[in-house]
């Protein structure tokens, strides 16, 4: 009687494998045959065209809110990053050479762009100066716009301006020793790529010097083709 009820307990035993392999190999069935859009997107994987692979980040990153402080006591948060494509450089009015040879390739890059209304619609340019000790919001406003009227210009105090730019890893450094010895007259070392921010908010490519106004304009342009098609699958 005990060895007739423990080969019934091992037939149930195999059974009962049997089952649970049936279902595993079932579950991962249907989960490989599940189509794209069924998928979160972190589980999208979409290589992006050669001619933009370098421009954009392995993967998108969502950046956490900030304050900077704009002229006539405006501000700009996360929240206004989203719905365009920003463009994004840190600089300061007194730079010599980087900041207004850039700013000016993005003007004309911004005009080439233009020929495609839809997305020059879509972007917006800021400018955020890590020289608040100088650089006012009224003045900061006044030398991004001379660029473009599609700039804005930005700035803020040593913490608001730390935790926007560590974000994006644009380092910059204010020189204390040449301050102190020379008044307002000193230098700033900072970084100077050009940081694309998507419509949802999130850190998405970058354009390193040397920068061209054509070669962004073109770049860019592809990049929200690939962008958008993503978005619909």
């Amino acid at each position: 009687m005990k060895s007739q009820r423990g080969a019934l307990t091992g037939k149930s035993l195999a059974i009962l494998l049997i089952i649970a392999v049936a279902i595993a190999v079932a579950a991962a069935a249907f989960i490989g045959s599940r189509p794209d859009n069924a998928r979160p997107d972190n589980d999208r994987i979409v290589k992006p065209p050669e001619e933009i692979d370098d421009y954009l980040f392995w993967e998108a990153k969502q950046l956490t809110d900030f304050k900077l402080i704009g002229a006539d006591h405006k501000t700009l948060v996360l929240n206004d990053l989203k719905g365009k494509w920003s463009f994004i450089f840190f600089g300061y009015i007194h730079c010599p050479d980087v900041c207004p040879l850039t700013m000016g390739v993005l003007g004309q890059a911004f005009k080439l762009i233009e020929k495609n209304p839809v997305a020059y619609q879509e972007i917006q340019g800021i400018f955020v100066s890590v020289d608040p000790k100088r650089d006012t919001p009224e003045l900061v406003k006044e030398y991004a716009s001379y660029f473009s009227s599609k700039f804005m210009g930005v700035t803020g105090d040593t913490a608001q301006l730390d935790a926007f730019s560590r974000q994006m890893s644009a380092l910059y450094t204010i020189h204390p020793k040449e301050a102190q010895g020379s008044g307002d007259n000193y230098s700033v070392t900072h970084n100077s790529t050009v940081f694309l921010v998507d419509p949802q908010g999130r850190l998405y490519g970058r354009f390193p010097p040397p920068q061209l106004p054509q070669e962004i304009a073109e770049v860019f342009v592809k990049i929200r083709m690939f962008y958008n098609e993503k978005v619909k699958k």
